[in-house]
């Protein structure tokens, strides 16, 4: 054998440094081959939500540690700390900064920090029991931005996507194996936001089918459909029909527009209810009726706010998003449209104080204005935005309980309402008006970037609970055995109700779920009653879905009214789902009379019906996926060891210990300015210089894990 030539030695003493080169990043950026930055925790690891799992090797020392003066040594022998040495690490880091921050290290009256000393908080099991202004219920929600190569999104803290955000190890297996990612169905444009081919008044005449057919189509729609009392008198348009077919060319383009409206959305109600329509495919007419629809409103010149205008936007708006399977932000840019005219032609003003409106006008109005205001509060919260409408600027009144035949166009007067246990033509606009004016208060709660107190959310609950009692009695919930005799349209009126009561429980209370907020140290509880309504809320809410999903197949009691279990209902499916999601993680959080074998009975339930409906919509699939993660992790699949397991859950305190310390805050404002915002339900959305986003406190630490990505790093 030839000797080894000279330099071999050398070679092989360099392959032996090298495998016992010291391992300079974390444990998990190692194991996912990620860019670690060497920091306890890391940058990467704290962007992924996973800050309290970050830990490098026993035996070696990170390249740098930015320890917070004041902050107990953390022991790098021990790659999982309790959450009580947690939360002693966060108090104690919190109080050093807030004293230095003041000279007395007394809290200044302007900020609301988050209380992180539980003891001196007082006992609140009851809605009335007594809060202190400055717990840790003095938290803005924070929201959630998402950026992809085409497109920035903004959600709200109570968005079930901020919500499926903050479970930080579910997020974190989600993002791992692409479970969320399907091919997205062919975008469907809103053509009166991306136009269509123009048209005049005769060729939109020509594509009107012949009178027997469209005498079919308008009684589908007043009979089949619950739309009409919203916006439409049935004896002032069966007049005006009348005149339409004496002398068709000398109607006005835009009560044409308003006809094949009406036309349209027969045709979808028809549609959804044939049991010989194959599954997922629309017919083509709806198609061809929604461009005549543009068409008029384009050639009406829809923005001069005419006659027939806002009749006619609000069904194309109801076409727009009936057609599709998920949220889509078109709808709400086309909602704003809708209100702002509405707002331009003085709906939000009651016609009592507007002269030259008559009787039968301005009830009209009324019915229209409660219509806007559900449809505002239905699609800013399906986006996860603000509302447009201000309580402040409006004062119509609630619609008249009134059946169509009690008044005309001719009345100088209007009858007196009817006795609200009398079912008529709008007693359901009624009652969602009352439901509404209390979710209209509490989306301005929720969406406000103040800090808040508990005892405004008991208030705000209060008054929900009140607008729910007004509900009529045949308008309650109710089992479907005992429903057999009412109309599908009534029990859908009932179903819709109470899911909306349902959504303002969760909107007011899920922040209040959170075991970082649950238990005193001397084993007192508090929130009880909003972990309680809470998950009352969201396990009514898959009841819901659950009747939904039985009741519309064939033969079901609300096959006909299939059409109408829109994305707006399956937004709130969605959100209940994510909630009993991370309740599976949070089992500390239950109260008493609900149990973790309760929300997996649920969940398991639900699966089934998202599993169903994956293969067309994007939200269904992450529903899907999400719930074959957490019943399998539920049924012992689960790799992750308990005691990890339960640090990553504990996402409003992993977030909080992931947060670098600095003596100042964004653009030098003190910590405890940006602090007072809070952690609950906060996603890790990355935020860029130069986006067209702006700028939230909640992820001011964003910014500095920016510019120490863009510094040279060395990894392992």
């Amino acid at each position: 054998m030839d000797p080894p030539l000279p330099d071999e030695p050398r070679l092989q003493r360099a392959s032996i440094n090298r495998r016992s080169k010291p391992q300079l990043s974390c444990n998990l950026c190692r194991r996912r081959k990620l860019r670690c930055d060497r920091k306890e925790p890391c940058s990467t690891c704290t962007v992924r939500g996973l800050a309290l799992s970050c830990a490098y090797p026993s035996n070696q020392t990170p390249a740098q540690c930015r320890r917070v003066p004041g902050a107990p040594e953390v022991h790098r022998g021990r790659p999982h700390a309790t959450v009580q040495d947690r939360l002693g690490q966060l108090e104690q880091i919190v109080v050093s900064l807030m004293q230095k921050t003041t000279p007395d290290g007394q809290d200044r009256p302007d900020h609301h920090p988050v209380a992180l000393a539980p003891q001196s908080r007082p006992e609140d099991d009851s809605p009335g029991g007594a809060t202190n202004p400055e717990d840790s219920s003095a938290q803005s929600d924070g929201g959630n931005v998402r950026f992809s190569s085409s497109d920035a999104q903004y959600v709200g803290g109570t968005h079930w996507a901020a919500i499926l955000d903050g479970i930080a190890d579910l997020k974190e297996q989600l993002e791992g194996e692409d479970l969320g990612e399907m091919e997205k169905p062919a975008m469907l444009h809103t053509l009166l936001l991306y136009g269509c081919k123009s048209a005049s008044k005769e060729d939109i005449l020509s594509a009107l089918p012949n009178r027997p057919a469209v005498d079919r189509y308008i009684s589908q729609y007043f009979n089949r459909l619950d739309l009409a009392p919203s916006c439409l008198h049935s004896g002032q348009f069966t007049r005006e029909y009348e005149r339409f077919w004496e002398n068709p060319s000398q109607t006005s383009i835009m009560w044409l527009g308003l006809l094949f409206s009406m036309i349209c959305l027969a045709v979808l109600a028809s549609g959804a209810a044939d049991s010989s329509s194959s599954p997922g495919l629309r017919n083509p007419l709806v198609d061809t009726y929604r461009e005549k629809i543009v068409q008029c409103l384009i050639l009406g010149e829809y923005t001069k706010t005419g006659r027939y205008v806002f009749e006619t936007l609000y069904h194309y708006l109801t076409i727009e998003y009936s057609i599709r399977k998920d949220a889509d932000q078109d709808i709400w840019i086309l909602s704003g449209i809708s209100v702002n005219i509405a707002l331009r032609m003085g709906y939000h003003r009651d016609p009592s104080h507007l002269p030259g409106i008559t009787p039968f006008a301005g009830e009209m109005r009324r019915r229209a204005w409660a219509t806007i205001l559900q449809g505002d509060i239905l699609i800013s919260t399906q986006m996860g935005m603000p509302r447009m409408i201000k309580d402040w600027q409006c004062d119509t009144v609630e619609p008249r309980n009134l059946n169509d035949s009690d008044f005309d166009e001719d009345c100088s007067e209007l009858p007196l309402s009817r006795p609200e246990t009398e079912i008529t033509t709008v007693s359901h606009l009624v009652a969602r008006r009352r439901i509404f004016d209390a979710l209209g208060v509490i989306v301005d709660f929720t969406a406000s970037v103040r800090p808040v107190t508990y005892d405004e959310v008991m208030r705000l609950d209060r008054i929900l609970t009140d607008a729910e009692a007004t509900v009529p009695a045949y308008l309650r919930m109710k089992a479907m055995a005992e429903a057999v005799t009412d109309s599908p349209q009534v029990i859908m009126h009932r179903l819709f109700l109470r899911l909306m009561f349902h959504k303002g429980q969760i909107m007011l209370h899920c922040k209040y779920i959170s075991p970082v907020l649950a238990t005193f140290p001397d084993g007192r509880t508090s929130y009880s009653y909003s972990r309680s309504s809470c998950i009352k809320a969201a396990l009514g809410i898959l009841e819901i879905q659950d009747i939904c999903d039985e009741e519309t197949i064939p033969d079901g009691q609300l096959y006909t009214m299939r059409w109408r279990a829109s994305s707006f209902m399956k937004h709130e499916f969605l959100t209940a789902t994510m909630l009993l999601c991370f309740l599976t993680r949070q089992p500390d959080a239950l109260t008493d009379g609900h149990n973790l074998d309760q929300i997996i009975a649920a969940l398991t339930k639900a699966q089934g019906i998202w599993t169903r409906s994956k293969n067309s919509s994007v939200e269904a699939k992450t529903a899907a996926d999400t719930l074959s993660i957490v019943l399998a992790q539920q049924s012992g699949d689960s790799v992750m060891d308990a005691e990890g397991q339960a640090l990553n859950n504990d996402f409003p305190l992993n977030l909080a210990l992931s947060m670098p310390f600095p003596t100042e805050g964004l653009n030098g404002a003190s910590l405890e300015e940006n602090f007072h915002h809070g952690f609950p339900f906060i996603g890790s959305s990355q935020m860029f210089p130069g986006s067209a986003m702006m700028m939230d406190p909640n992820f001011a630490w964003q910014w500095q894990k920016y510019f120490e990505a863009e510094l040279p790093q060395d990894t392992a």
